[in-house]
């Protein structure tokens, strides 16, 4: 049975020869749940409400299809909220129901439908071609009318330099897809980080529809609307892309097998769509607050000493890292969840001595189990993690669809690549070929995750690493699974090859996409398990549809080039707009590319060449800085160095100052996480997100966005000084509309003017130091005083709480130990609500603590009040402070106190954190 992969252009449901549902012949209720069976016996359509502002929609082209089997792993609760349904008609032409916050109509003779609020017009299935399929053949697709005005995006991983993804097709396929160059792409399509079109790593079928100022058909208020199209195989999305066909005001989405089965999740703004889909595929709890520091990673940091070097060098060069990231070089002889004793020697002491220098170390684990038998020294040597794979019956046997059963177990090869002379060690029975190169990777089997009891084996072969070196994270990798794309074709699985799915035994193409989610559930399971009492991270390279709930998602192998920069930004805020907090992408590329000053060769055994261009790597830096996921992360079998500080000047000093000012935003980070565990909102921000009734926003979505709600971020994205010819580093940024701005100065020099909200600031000129930054009037920061080398170097670093000036907002702040899982188990944390207010005279903080349930080691915060001009009086509550006089008598405080800095024109003011309520007020 061959299945292929298929390419955008050849899903062809718009040509018209597919089979419509045709009519509908009767309509039974249950509950919430209406069962439409269509004319000609056999089949049927489901509608269920989830909630006043959910209903789901299943479709099944088998004959007799049994609706009551539910075996998505993405989906946790289909209990979204309350719902009191009124069928306002039920005739024969038609079933229209309303929920109180959206009316839906059914059109039965044919079927279509339609979903309005407040009588206004909010999405529609084309008239009379809308849910089709090929009969017998379970592939299914279907059509909605793409308003002129809508705006499109979401979809999860996907490569473009653009947020919206109108007039674009895509498919949702977990490929391999280094360089953003290898997958199938229609004839005439470019292939790389420009095209949308390319399948990546991650299949995440979720798509916002946001309609700012809605006309036509679909005219009058502002609306958005999520659909969340759950399928595990290949699916696709066109967005109104005549790729083949005319699909002119259209769009529709389809996949190659399984249901038609898709969530419409109404929403007056995009984050209550958000909200709705969190919540229906679940959410994650808080990661270590290590996570958000500055990582490090390599490919080819092949044994201790390269590893303890580049530790002892980001200590030395005083750039902060917490992150080492040490790739399957760690493993004795590509044997999975082995550590190499002869590369690594006393791996475990070597862990301790990192811990005690502050960093948290991970290791690249694939789903390979190899099959060689020998390990690194040559000898015959037991694999212990295989042999209980093998014991429990865990991994995956050669048969395929359409065969018997096959009791040989499916071999695959993994590619890592090729040691040109840079790596001294042996990988037997690896040998170098005739150009002296050694081909490296491994055979061997693979687990079917798709078991709850296989998932619960692999999680326990985590022990060595956890329990007995004390790895802190996992970097789970190949997760498509990745196979050498020269034995496999489409790099992975045969698409018929047998795998479970959790319900049935299947052909790998029929849920192709499940395989990384499974892989992700096996491996949280196990690290909770494993190390109970310890938040556990996973930084991963694929999966589905609710993978935030077990790992961060990286953007795959990336090339060191000028359009992997350019598509940075829309792509994390896409995978935030799908429903992933934490992503980035490798900092610099992973692979060499155009943006690579030379190529790279090998002499006296060291790599030469292939650095990265030193303006491309500092701007990557930057805009890193402040994405959720910042690791720089590169192949040093063809790159002679990629870390920073390897760099001649002025580059360690260009990117430590923007590593520095991540350290210092830390708390924003992790508030905005825990924003997003208890709402879905992304810590990376499209501009609309923000503020959606500036419909201006959109068309600023690429190279603008907010961390958190108010800090504006506007990098530098493009060639400037190393161009040719040389162009200026400028760059026009535009302020939303509805807040005044102030341009950031981190608090080094006093507050400038405030630039009008709805204003595009010309030609911002941004020279390699610089970032161009606002933040909103009104805004209230709080970052750390003192700069740490990791997080946790100091016992006590106080909060600084910024002012801004300007209208009255709130802020939520959340406390807790950043490692431990005694916030989520037993309660242990804080959130204080910080209010900003205006007052007679002058201005107010309040922060109030809302739980309390957790003490914070510092003894004090302050408060810093921008723009103000020398008080007339400093209050806490009822009492008045004293002035210090000075930032010294400040700092040497013990009591609360305030001092007013006549260079910055800023009023600071020194709290002791022992009150619960406190109200804060300077009047001038």
């Amino acid at each position: 049975m061959d299945i292929p992969f298929v390419t955008v252009r050849d899903f062809t449901p718009n040509h018209g020869h597919w089979t419509p549902i045709g009519g509908i012949s009767s309509v039974a209720r249950s509950g919430n749940v209406f069962n439409l069976a269509l004319e000609g016996g056999g089949r049927s359509l489901q509608v269920s409400f989830l909630s006043a502002t959910c209903f789901r929609v299943r479709f099944s082209p088998e004959a007799k299809p049994d609706y009551t089997i539910e075996g998505s792993p993405a989906v946790v609760t289909r209990d979204l909220g309350p719902v009191k349904l009124k069928v306002v008609e039920n005739s024969s032409a038609r079933l229209v129901v309303d929920t109180g916050a959206m009316r839906v109509d059914i059109d039965l003779q044919p079927y279509r439908i339609r979903v309005y609020r407040d009588g206004q017009l909010i999405s529609a299935d084309e008239p009379s071609y809308n849910l089709v399929y090929i009969p017998d053949a379970k592939v299914v697709a279907n059509f909605k009318t793409r308003p002129v005005s809508a705006k499109y995006c979401g979809f999860g991983e996907k490569a473009g330099a653009q947020v919206l993804k109108n007039l674009f097709t895509m498919t949702q396929f977990n490929y391999d897809n280094f360089s953003y160059i290898n997958a199938p792409l229609p004839p005439g399509n470019d292939p790389g980080p420009l095209n949308p079109s390319e399948a990546l790593y991650a299949s995440i079928p979720f798509m916002l529809e946001i309609n700012p100022a809605p006309t036509g058909d679909f005219a009058g208020a502002p609306y958005c609307y999520g659909l969340f199209f759950d399928n595990g195989a290949q699916s696709f999305f066109n967005v109104g892309s005549n790729d083949y066909s005319n699909m002119d005001g259209k769009l529709y989405f389809g996949a190659l097998f399984n249901d038609l089965d898709y969530y419409f999740m109404l929403g007056g703004a995009v984050v209550d769509v958000l909200d709705q889909y969190t919540t229906l595929t679940g959410r994650g709890p808080m990661p270590p607050k290590y996570v958000f520091g500055f990582h490090q990673g390599g490919y080819g940091y092949y044994d201790r000493a390269h590893l303890e070097a580049v530790a002892d060098a980001y200590r030395s060069n005083r750039i902060p890292c917490d992150g080492l990231h040490i790739d399957v070089d760690f493993q004795n002889n590509y044997r999975t969840f082995t550590h190499s004793e002869m590369k690594f020697p006393n791996a475990a002491e070597m862990m301790d001595g990192l811990h005690q220098k502050g960093f948290k170390c991970s290791t690249n684990i694939t789903p390979l189990v190899t099959k060689n038998e020998l390990d690194e020294n040559g000898r015959l040597a037991p694999y212990a993690q295989r042999q209980a794979l093998m014991q429990a019956g865990a991994l995956i046997f050669n048969t395929y669809a359409g065969q018997g059963p096959n009791r040989n177990l499916f071999v695959g090869r993994v590619n890592y690549g090729e040691n040109n002379g840079s790596n001294p060690y042996q990988y037997p029975p690896l040998k170098p070929n005739a150009q002296g190169m050694t081909p490296l990777g491994a055979s061997g089997n693979y687990p079917d995750l798709g078991r709850a009891d296989v998932r619960d084996v692999w999680g326990q072969q985590y022990a060595h690493l956890i329990n007995d070196l004390g790895m802190d994270m996992i970097w789970q990798d190949m997760m498509c699974p990745a196979l050498d794309g020269n034995v496999f074709r489409y790099g992975t699985f045969p698409l018929d090859l047998m795998i479970n799915n959790d319900v049935t035994y299947v052909p790998n193409g029929v849920d192709h996409n499940l395989y990384g989610l499974f892989l992700l559930m096996a491996t949280w399971n196990g690290l909770n398990k494993l190390r109970a009492d310890r938040r556990n991270f996973i930084i991963a390279r694929g999966g589905y549809a609710g993978m935030h709930r077990y790992a961060a998602l990286w953007t795959g192998d990336s090339a060191s080039s000028w359009d992997f920069l350019a598509i940075n930004v829309p792509e994390v805020l896409n995978i935030g707009l799908s429903g992933v907090p934490i992503s980035g992408c490798d900092i610099g590329g992973f692979a060499n590319g155009s943006g690579s000053t030379s190529g790279f060769y090998v002499e006296n055994g060291q790599v030469k060449g292939g650095i990265t261009n030193y303006e491309l790597l500092t701007r990557w830096m930057q805009v890193g800085s402040f994405l959720p996921w910042y690791r720089n992360h590169y192949n040093g079998y063809t790159k002679e160095f990629q870390e920073p500080y390897r760099y001649g000047e002025p580059v360690p000093t260009n990117c430590r100052k923007y590593v520095e000012l991540r350290y210092r935003m830390l708390q924003i980070y992790y508030d905005a996480m825990y924003e997003w565990t208890q709402t879905g909102m992304p810590i990376a921000r499209a501009l609309f997100l923000n503020d959606p009734g500036d419909p201006a926003v959109y068309d600023h979505l690429a190279d603008q966005f907010f961390v958190g709600k108010n800090f504006l971020v506007a990098p530098i994205l493009f060639q400037a000084i190393t161009a040719s010819p040389p162009r200026a580093a400028a760059r026009d940024i535009y302020l939303p509309a509805g807040s005044e701005w102030y341009g950031f100065a981190d608090n080094q020099a006093p507050l400038s003017a405030a630039v009008a909200g709805g204003t595009t600031v010309i030609d911002y000129h941004a020279d390699l130091d610089l970032v161009p930054i606002y933040v909103r009037a009104g805004a209230i920061l709080p970052m750390r005083s003192v700069v740490e080398q990791y997080v946790g170097e100091l016992k006590e670093n106080p909060l600084d709480i910024t002012v801004y000036p300007g209208p009255d907002d709130d802020y939520l702040l959340y406390q807790d130990d950043g490692l431990t899982t005694e916030a989520e188990t037993a309660g242990a944390y804080r959130t204080t609500r910080i209010g900003h207010r205006t007052v007679s005279g002058g201005r107010s903080v309040r922060l109030e603590r809302l739980v309390d349930a957790y003490t914070p080691p510092e003894s004090y915060y302050t408060i810093r009040f921008l723009a103000t001009a020398r008080p007339n009086s400093v209050t806490l509550g009822s009492n008045a402070l004293p002035d210090a006089h000075s930032a010294s008598g400040l700092a040497a405080a013990t009591s609360d106190v305030y001092f007013w800095d006549a260079g910055l024109e800023t009023t600071v003011v020194k709290v002791f954190d022992t009150l619960k309520d406190v109200t804060v007020t300077v009047r001038t």
